[in-house]
C-alpha cells in the first residue's frame, strides 16, 4: 500500500511561522487556536496572493518552523516499515526547495516528493492511505473509499464525523491506525 503524507501542519508546524510573518506584515497578533477555519486567510481580509506570499516567506524561514511533534523521524520510519511513504503536498513551486531542506534537516525519510499545485485536491492521486490536516483532501479521499486520517488542527474542528475518516492528535496515532489497516502476513 502507498501512503500520502502531508507536510504542512502534519509534519511541519508552519502555521507558527506563518503567524509570525503575518504579524510583521499586518501588525496583528493571532494565536494558532484562533485559526479555526480552513480558508482562514479570507476572514483576515487577505487576498489569495497575500496569503501565498506570507506562506512563501514562512518557508524561506524554514529553520524557524518547528515540527508538529517530537520524534517525527522515528514515526515516519515506522510507517515506512509498513508501506511506501511519499510526501504529498499542495504548494507553490517556489517553496519546494525550502520544504525539502526542512525535511532533510528533520531527518524525515520518504520515497518520493510529490507536489500538487496549490488548491488541487490530492484525492485524485493513486494512494491507499491519506494523512492530512485538510478537511477538503480528507473528505475527497474518503469519498473514493480511501483510508483517510485527519491530523487534528484548530481549522478542521468543524468537520462532521465520517464513517471512513479517522481523526488523530499525533502521527503516532496515525501509525497505530495504519498498522491496524495493514493485512497481517500468514
Amino acid at each position: 500500500m502507498k501512503i500520502a503524507l502531508d507536510v504542512d501542519s502534519v509534519l511541519a508546524d508552519v502555521i507558527v511561522t506563518w503567524l509570525d510573518v503575518y504579524r510583521e506584515f499586518s501588525g496583528r497578533s493571532l494565536k494558532k487556536a484562533e485559526v479555526n477555519t480552513w480558508n482562514f486567510w479570507k476572514t483576515l481580509g487577505l487576498t489569495r496572493k497575500q496569503f501565498e506570499d506570507i506562506f512563501t516567506e514562512a518557508w524561506v524561514r524554514w529553520e524557524r518552523i518547528p515540527p508538529t511533534e517530537n520524534n517525527l523521524p522515528g514515526t515516519v520510519k515506522r510507517l515506512r516499515r509498513l508501506h511506501t511513504v511519499d510526501i504529498v503536498t499542495g504548494r507553490t513551486l517556489n517553496t519546494v526547495p525550502d520544504v525539502k531542506k526542512w525535511l532533510s534537516w528533520q531527518n524525515i525519510d520518504y520515497e518520493q516528493f510529490v507536489r500538487v499545485p496549490t488548491y488541487t485536491l490530492k484525492s485524485s492521486l493513486e494512494y491507499d492511505i491519506f494523512i492530512d490536516d485538510s478537511p477538503l483532501n480528507i473528505v475527497g479521499a474518503a469519498d473514493k473509499n480511501r483510508h483517510s486520517i485527519l491530523y487534528d488542527q484548530p481549522w478542521n474542528q468543524d468537520m462532521e464525523p465520517h464513517p471512513v475518516i479517522y481523526r488523530v492528535k499525533s502521527l503516532v496515532e496515525a501509525a497505530d491506525i495504519v498498522e491496524k489497516l495493514t493485512p497481517q502476513k500468514p
